[in-house]
């Protein structure tokens, strides 16, 4: 019991002094912190699929927080992002819609492309590197290029890697 003792206040020590350490390089950069991320909770009250179109209708809008190019959200990754917002509802454009374009990260290494939609259940990513070394079930994630979405919203994995396109199938 000593010994566990005696190595928990060793890894206090070394808390402490990394928090000093962190304290101290943001102080250099002047950094500061983003927006805090929030969520908005809503329901999806409608959806509009079409040979043309793939939106949901939300039952949130302006006077909830709502905002154009909010990034939509369940429990396992991105749906899709607002496009439209009314006071009381918002409509999502989903990363399906053949107009769906978002910017992402493939795997580790942090090759960039644009994920885009076909109005299937497939999506592509568009403007990939031909040096890009991708692989079936690397993870796709949002890249934060372009100011619009944050990075790091999780979409979806690579599912298929044939002649130059690659698929992702998405998480949600």
């Amino acid at each position: 019991m000593r010994h566990v003792n005696t190595r928990l206040e060793h890894w206090e020590v070394v808390a402490h002094k990394l928090e000093r350490e962190n304290k101290a390089l943001r102080a250099l950069l002047s950094y500061r912190p983003g927006p805090t991320e929030s969520f908005i909770s809503a329901r999806v009250v409608g959806g509009f699929g079409s040979a043309f179109v793939r939106t949901l209708m939300l039952n949130a809008g302006f006077r909830d927080g709502v905002e154009k190019s909010y990034a939509v959200m369940d429990g396992t990754g991105m749906v899709g992002r607002i496009v439209e917002v009314g006071q009381r509802s918002a409509r999502v454009l989903l990363l399906t819609d053949l107009n769906s374009r978002i910017p992402v990260t493939i795997g580790d290494k942090g090759n960039r492309a644009i994920l885009a939609g076909d109005n299937t259940d497939v999506l592509s990513l568009d403007l990939l590197s031909p040096k890009a070394n991708v692989e079936v079930g690397m993870r796709v994630i949002t890249s934060g290029h372009g100011g619009k979405l944050p990075a790091g919203l999780p979409i979806g994995r690579v599912s298929r890697v044939h002649e130059g396109s690659v698929e992702v199938q998405a998480f949600v």
